[in-house]
């Protein structure tokens, strides 16, 4: 996300402002804070704290071997992830879209520039 907002600001100086599409930007933004949020808090929290509650109640190693980590509830858990992925994706399509645009829309002025 910082380097999305890095490459914003690096955008303002070689294309024009104006030009720009909002709405594709906003589409962006949400859709990529929406779609980490959702990978968050229905795939990545819910994996880890049954896991630290498995190496609380068994081991340590119980929680990292692959029958755990395989299980049906982990599987469930990994299935979770899909639907914030969905909304990541589009936010990232939206974002690869708008700067297509924001390099279309460009202007090449040529003239005398003085560095």
């Amino acid at each position: 996300m910082l380097g999305l907002g890095l490459m914003l600001y690096c955008l303002r100086g070689l294309t024009d402002i104006t030009r720009w599409h909002q709405g594709l930007l906003k589409t962006a933004f949400w859709g990529l804070n929406i779609g980490l949020a959702m990978m968050t808090l229905m795939s990545m929290l819910p994996q880890g704290l049954w896991q630290t509650y498995a190496s609380v109640k068994h081991y340590y190693a119980f929680a990292r071997s692959a029958e755990f980590v395989r299980s049906p509830v982990m599987e469930g858990f990994v299935w979770a992830r899909v639907p914030g992925d969905v909304v990541f994706s589009i936010g990232v399509f939206a974002f690869a879209i708008f700067v297509c645009l924001a390099f279309k829309n460009h202007e090449v002025h040529s003239g005398n520039t003085n560095f």
